[in-house]
Formats: C-alpha cells, sequence, structure tokens
C-alpha cells in the first residue's frame, strides 16, 4: 500500500469538510478538521514506520544437575557401584582414591568447585562433576559439548571447569610432581639407570615433542609452522628417567625451532648456569666425575651434561655402546607415547585459542602423568621430602656463571666421557657361556637333521 500524497491529502480534507454544505459552524468544522488530521497523520506515521524486528531471546534448557550427579555417584562411587575399580581406571586414567584425593584438595583449595547456589538459589554442579567433567576432556580429547548428555553440563561450564581443574591442578601439586630431583633422588636414579641400562650417572633422556595447534592466528602460523610438521606447533621439551618421570618439563616455544634453540632459551641450561642443578658424582671406568648427564640424539651440542650417540662406529665397542645408548634413549619416546595415549587431548590438534590455556593443560597432564606414576607405586623416588626441595639457593655471581657456562660447554669433558663409558658398557655387558652358545648350536644342527630325515 503506498503513502498518501499531499494532493490527495487537500483533496480529502476539502471533499469531506468544506464542500458539503450541512449547516455545520466554521469552529465545529475546524475542530473536525484539526482531529481527523492527527489520526491521518498518526496512520501515515505506523505506514512509513520500518516494522520492529522481534526480539531473539536465549533459550534455556532444564538440565537435571542433581539427578547426574546422583546417577554419577551410582554408577562410580557408591560402596557397591555399577562399574568397578578396573572401568573406573580405563576411563579417569586413575585410581578412586587418587581422583578422590584431587577433588577434596581442590574444593579446599577454591572456591570453584565447592557446590553453591545461583541466582535462582538453585545448587549448582558439585567439586565431583566438574573434575569428571574435565578428565573426560582430557582423557578422549571430546569437544566440550560431549558432557551435556551425561552430567548435564553445558558447553561454558565444561571449558570453566577444564580451564579451573588445570589451574588448579599446576597451583597444588606443580611444586611436588615437577620439581627437580634432589641429591638423593639423583643416587636412586644413578642406582637404577646402572642396573637396567649399564650406564652410570645417567640422570634421564631429553628430547622434544610438538604439540599441533589447530587454531593459531594467522599471523602467528609462519613462525609455528616447520616443514616437518604438518602445521602449526608448539614444542614441549621433556627429560625422563627409566620409570617414565618427567623431571624437566617446558612447553611455549615456536614450532618453526629445532632442539637447540629450545634447550638454548629453556630453564634447564639456565639451572645448570646459574648453579641450581642438583649435582651427584659418580665413577665411570675409575674416573670421577662431578655430575650427571642427559642421553640425546645428535642434533644436541658436544656440552657435558650431554652423552650422544656415535653416527659411524669403527670398532666393536663402540658399536655395541651405540646399541646401549638408542635402546636407553627409548625413555624418553616411550614417555611421550603413554602421555598422548593416557590424555588424548594432547594427541588431538588443540582448538585453544591461547598459548596460556594450552600451556596450563600440558602442564597439567604431565603432573597428572606422575601422580598416576607414585599412586601405581611404579616411580623410581617414592618418598619424597619437602625440605630438600625448599633449599634456597644464593644468586651466582657474574664469575661464577662465566665459570659454569664454560664447563657446561666444554668439549674434552664430553669425549673424555664418552670415552669412559664407551669402556664401561663393554666391560658390563652380558657375556653368555660358551656352554650355551654351544647347546644352541647343537640343537639347531639337531633340528636341522630332524627336518632332513622327516623330510627323506
Amino acid at each position: 500500500m503506498d503513502s498518501p500524497s499531499s494532493s490527495s491529502m487537500i483533496n480529502f480534507y476539502y471533499n469531506e469538510f468544506f464542500a458539503d454544505g450541512d449547516g455545520s459552524t466554521d469552529e465545529e468544522l475546524e475542530q473536525e478538521a484539526v482531529t481527523s488530521a492527527c489520526q491521518l497523520a498518526v496512520r501515515y506515521v505506523n505506514h512509513s514506520r520500518r516494522p520492529e524486528a522481534p526480539k531473539n531471546k536465549r533459550g534455556y534448557v532444564e538440565r537435571d544437575r542433581r539427578a547426574a550427579h546422583e546417577r554419577l555417584m551410582k554408577d562410580y562411587f557408591d560402596e557397591a557401584p555399577t562399574f568397578s575399580n578396573e572401568v573406573f581406571r580405563r576411563r579417569f586414567r586413575m585410581s578412586k582414591r587418587l581422583f578422590l584425593r584431587i577433588v577434596n584438595d581442590l574444593e579446599a583449595n577454591y572456591d570453584y568447585f565447592k557446590q553453591k547456589p545461583d541466582a535462582r538459589g538453585y545448587l549448582g554442579f558439585t567439586g565431583i562433576q566438574k573434575c569428571t567433567s574435565a578428565l573426560r576432556i582430557l582423557a578422549y580429547g571430546n569437544t566440550t559439548d560431549i558432557n551435556d548428555e551425561y552430567l548435564k553440563m553445558a558447553e561454558k561450564t565444561t571449558r570453566d571447569s577444564l580451564e579451573h581443574f588445570c589451574r588448579g591442578i599446576i597451583d597444588v601439586y606443580g611444586a611436588r610432581y615437577l620439581r627437580t630431583p634432589t641429591w638423593e633422588d639423583l643416587q636412586k636414579i644413578y642406582e637404577v639407570h646402572n642396573a637396567e641400562h649399564g650406564l652410570p650417572g645417567m640422570i634421564g633422556s631429553i628430547d622434544c615433542m610438538h604439540w599441533r595447534w589447530d587454531n593459531c592466528p594467522t599471523a602467528w602460523r609462519g613462525q609455528h609452522t616447520r616443514g616437518d610438521q604438518k602445521g602449526p606447533t608448539i614444542i614441549l621439551q621433556a627429560v625422563a628417567s627409566q620409570d617414565l618421570w618427567v623431571w624437566s618439563a617446558y612447553f611455549g616455544v615456536v614450532g618453526s625451532c629445532n632442539d637447540i634453540n629450545v634447550f638454548e632459551q629453556s630453564p634447564l641450561l639456565e639451572e645448570w648456569i646459574s648453579g641450581k642443578a642438583p649435582k651427584a658424582s659418580f665413577y665411570a671406568n675409575g674416573n670421577y666425575y662431578p655430575h650427571g648427564y642427559y642421553l640425546s640424539d645428535g642434533i644436541y651440542p658436544r656440552y657435558s651434561i650431554f652423552v650422544k650417540t656415535f653416527s659411524d662406529p669403527i670398532d666393536e665397542k663402540r658399536a655395541y655402546f651405540k646399541k646401549v645408548q638408542e635402546s636407553s634413549r627409548k625413555d624418553i619416546e616411550r614417555c611421550f607415547g603413554v602421555l598422548k595415549q593416557r590424555w588424548q587431548y594432547l594427541r588431538n590438534p588443540c582448538r585453544a585459542w591461547s598459548k596460556q590455556k594450552m600451556r596450563d593443560a600440558m602442564y597439567a597432564c604431565i603432573i597428572m602423568h606422575n601422580m598416576i606414576l607414585e599412586d601405581e607405586g611404579k616411580a623410581i623416588c617414592q618418598n619424597y621430602v619437602p625440605e630438600a626441595v625448599q633449599q634456597e639457593h644464593p644468586q651466582a655471581s657474574m664469575e661464577e656463571r662465566v665459570s659454569n657456562a664454560r664447563e657446561l660447554r666444554y668439549e674434552p669433558y664430553h669425549s673424555q666421557l664418552m670415552v669412559d663409558l664407551v669402556h664401561h658398557a663393554w666391560s658390563v655387558r652380558y657375556v653368555p657361556p660358551e656352554g650355551e652358545e654351544e647347546t644352541e648350536d647343537e640343537e639347531d644342527e639337531v633340528g636341522e637333521g630332524d627336518e632332513s630325515e622327516d623330510e627323506n
């Protein structure tokens, strides 16, 4: 319908009030004309105004939190739960006693994990529900809306629970389960590594792992991308012992760097230069060494704290040491494999938008990995002494830092250590008795004879 024009309005008023001679007075005609004009103006304004868009109100989903909590308790935490402890261990990646310990500690230190009423007066989620939601995301690597059906938890609440859970794990348990080894710890580590690998003074194995960043900003993709990776990544440098305990973790370096770049800016190097790294002496081939070392691959420099393999061994001793070193260095590779298999969140490309959230998730997974090892009795160092960890180290002077850096990069020390380890590994190798070899040869000959007789 078109809007009325000015000429049509004039004709309407003339025909309506002035053309008919019905005997009305001028005042009455003016009053009727003004009233009719006002009504017509209102109709014109309403007709020409744009229609108002309907207001979209946010939909509310009624979630029965109490029923979800009761179902969760009935399935896993009652005296006679539906699922056994083995199923709990597989789905939560840890034992029930360790999970309840984490829940109780987080509830005692953070108000977020305490059950509180909302603005309507209804009770919110319990600490067990929030911790279960965070663990399911880390363990299975699912999206944050996966818990809406079973735990009746919205997507935003799941994201908040995951962030608070990771931050709480780091704050409460980081000082204990991401500590550097003490002198007592190093003695136990030396003993186990010497018995398992035949290498005295070995602290652990060092290597790097890439975690793909799916939501990396476009402006940062160049510095986070490397040719051997499928997309933008962030690097983790870790040191692990034979029991897969992570003694050092440094995460956050851009994916375009190599292992040398990561080590040169890691706190592990700074601890050795500043003198804060714990040291324990050992003997190899009868020679004294003041501190231990890490097994590494060929890219790392020839520092006094690294023991690498030989790319081209020239004799039988070096060939045997190459085999021992490469097999022992699989500890860190196995550790990365267990981390990714236990926490599928680290195996899949990360969908977080900030590095800080990725860093919190990585450190939280490593801390819980160490907690699981201790809880199951698989850790080398079970006895924890907080007083030994909280020792204050004085600030090193510039002369001391220069001396430590020179000692760290002293190549003759590295070469002499390699020679002594080669001789030590060759001297402690297992040599089967001659009778066993002859017996095996005789059995092989007998077996071949039987086969020939059968064939005949």
